[in-house]
Order: structure tokens, then C-alpha cells, then sequence
């Protein structure tokens, strides 16, 4: 896709490929809740998303905190976030926006799993867990646990992110962000150092690759497909 060029770009690069992603996710989701067997064509097992979707929505947060810069660390910049625009659709996000990065973007993205909450001096865990049917508990305890626990529930924090959206971050990308924020929302440069043996090679294979795919009769101008920036 062409670099995101002005406001409009931005929104819609948000409407349309960031929360519109979740939202195929979440279309998944009931497919799979919908289903009898659970199962892909080939009869491997499916999934319902509930951490993927969770991750998906804090990855999105992440972005939304860059855009805002808020903060001078991608954790006080999501805080923003989520103080700013969050908030004021649930305002329970403020009292745990802190374990929600922690152990949700941190816990999922880099090990697939949620972090349980361990308080120093105190052996007795908050484990965390996520859901994605709409009864689900979101921002509260799991009802059939004994112990100490924290739920959030894909479905609704993506839900809230589009109604952040719709009232007040969109608003404030269109008609209150310093020029800037269109240099944060594009891609930023993997810069490899001249002296990185490893990394030079394999850019080299890249390009390697590209050069043979450009001249084989298939390639027209990206006939071949793909997403791209």
C-alpha cells in the first residue's frame, strides 16, 4: 500500500486495517462458536481466539499510544491512551490499565499466555484469563473461579476501541494532532549496521529473492499479490 499521506489516510488505515483486522478475527470467533466440530476442512482443531483477539486489541492500543505520544515509554504512552480515550467509555480501564499492558499485551504477545499477578511477600496468585463470547466477564472476576482472578473479554475491548474511536480519538486525529503523527503512523526503517555480518546477508538474500521473483514472466508490476507498505 502507498504511505499513509494525510488525516483521512490515517482513519480510514485505522477503521479499515487495524480494527478491521480484529473484526475478521471476531468473525472467526463466531464461526467458531457456531460450529459443531470445531474443526478446519482438513479436521484440524479451531480455536475461539480469546487471547489472540485480546492481543490484537492491546497491539492496537500500543499503536493508538504511539500515535498520541503521550508518554516517554511505549508503557506510558499507551496509559495515555487508554486515560484518554479509554476511560471515558469504560472507566474501569483506568483502575487496571497497568496489569492490562502487563499482562495481556506483554504476557500474550510474548509467550502466547497472560501472566498470572504475584504480589511480592504474597504467595497468593490473581490469575488472569481471556474470553470472547459476549457473556463473557470483561475488566472483573471469573464468577466460577474460587480464587482471585482478572477476565477480559476480546469482544468488548475491541468494541471499545471502535467506540474510543468514534468518540474522540478519530476527532482528535482529523482535527487536533500536530502534523507529525502521519511520520509515527507509517512504517518505521529496520536499520541494519554496516557491521552486522548476519543481518547484511540475509538483507542480501531479500533482495536476492525480490530480484528473481521481478523477472520471472508471472510478475507484473505485483501481480503476484500480497500485502505490502
Amino acid at each position: 500500500m502507498a504511505p499513509i499521506a494525510s488525516r483521512t489516510d490515517l482513519v480510514s488505515w485505522i477503521e479499515c486495517c487495524v480494527l478491521g483486522d480484529l473484526r475478521t478475527l471476531l468473525a472467526g470467533t463466531d464461526a467458531y462458536y457456531s460450529s459443531a466440530s470445531h474443526a478446519d476442512a482438513n479436521g484440524r482443531p479451531l480455536g475461539a481466539a480469546n487471547f489472540l483477539l485480546v492481543a490484537g486489541c492491546c497491539s492496537a492500543i500500543e499503536y493508538f499510544g504511539y500515535l498520541l505520544d503521550g508518554g516517554a515509554t511505549d508503557e506510558a504512552k499507551a496509559a495515555a491512551f487508554i486515560d484518554t480515550f479509554l476511560v471515558p467509555v469504560d472507566a474501569r480501564y483506568a483502575e487496571v490499565a497497568l496489569l492490562l499492558w502487563k499482562c495481556f499485551r506483554h504476557g500474550t504477545v510474548h509467550r502466547s499466555w497472560p501472566k498470572r499477578i504475584m504480589v511480592e511477600g504474597n504467595g497468593d496468585a490473581v490469575v488472569t484469563g481471556a474470553g470472547n463470547e459476549d457473556q463473557d466477564p470483561h475488566l472483573g472476576p471469573d464468577p466460577r473461579r474460587p480464587g482471585d482472578s482478572l477476565m477480559v473479554n476480546g469482544r468488548h475491548l475491541l468494541r471499545d476501541l471502535e467506540r474510543a474511536l468514534d468518540h474522540g480519538f478519530r476527532d482528535w486525529i482529523l482535527y487536533q494532532a500536530h502534523e507529525s503523527v502521519l511520520a509515527r503512523a507509517n512504517p518505521q526503517d529496520l536499520r541494519i549496521s554496516a557491521g552486522d555480518i548476519e543481518g547484511c546477508s540475509q538483507v542480501a538474500m531479500v533482495r536476492k529473492w525480490s530480484r528473481s521473483c521481478r523477472e520471472t514472466p508471472t510478475w507484473r508490476g505485483g501481480a503476484l499479490g500480497g500485502g505490502s507498505v
